[in-house]
């Protein structure tokens, strides 16, 4: 259980942080920081439509981030979210992997969200399972 919880921990620092600061840093200075990773953004970045889906998205990551933490200090009583959270997970990388190569992106740029999120939602999937069994174990009936 302890496993899990730090994994959690990590997992919500690691999608809490870069989200705050993609939210509150400006917009010349994220596209700077893109470049830093060797990812060019074309014209279209300064469009008012690309700045909101961008800010949305890191509003939404930042809260995904929170739940990660949240989930991290009592295993048991958010077992349920744990679990959402590990398929959401997955199912995010699997989307930001498919996507990307299908759009063509630099490879760098899809991968490590892609694979962050499979490894990480795989990891808690895998580790939330004994509070899984332990909890059907604890609702079942006890046998006289």
């Amino acid at each position: 259980m302890k496993a899990l919880r730090v994994v959690l921990i990590i997992v919500g620092l690691l999608t809490l942080i870069p989200s705050v600061i993609g939210v509150v840093l400006p917009w010349d200075r994220l596209v700077c920081m893109f470049k830093w990773f060797g990812v060019i953004l074309p014209a279209v970045t300064e469009a008012n439509y690309t700045l909101y889906l961008v800010r949305v998205g890191c509003v939404t990551y930042a809260w995904a981030g929170f739940l990660f933490l949240l989930a991290a200090v009592d295993l048991n009583k958010y077992l349920v979210l744990i679990r959402s959270l590990a398929l959401a997970s997955i199912c995010v990388g699997l989307a930001c992997i498919l996507v990307g190569a299908r759009i063509a992106i630099p490879t760098v740029a899809f991968l490590v969200d892609g694979l962050f999120c499979l490894i990480s939602g795989g990891l808690i999937w895998t580790l939330s399972s004994p509070l899984s069994s332990q909890g059907k174990q604890a609702m079942s009936p006890a046998k006289p």
